[in-house]
């Protein structure tokens, strides 16, 4: 999969997450995490 592609599948799946943040805040760190490295 393509760099970019998988960046906004990731982020699309960080902002669904998001309405649940409290729940899912380790999720969302490792999400977060994952985008970074491939923005690198």
């Amino acid at each position: 999969m393509k760099k970019q592609e998988r960046m906004n599948l990731l982020k699309a799946r960080l902002n669904r997450l998001s309405v649940n943040d409290r729940d899912n805040a380790g999720v969302c760190r490792k999400i977060r995490r994952e985008i970074r490295r491939l923005e690198k």
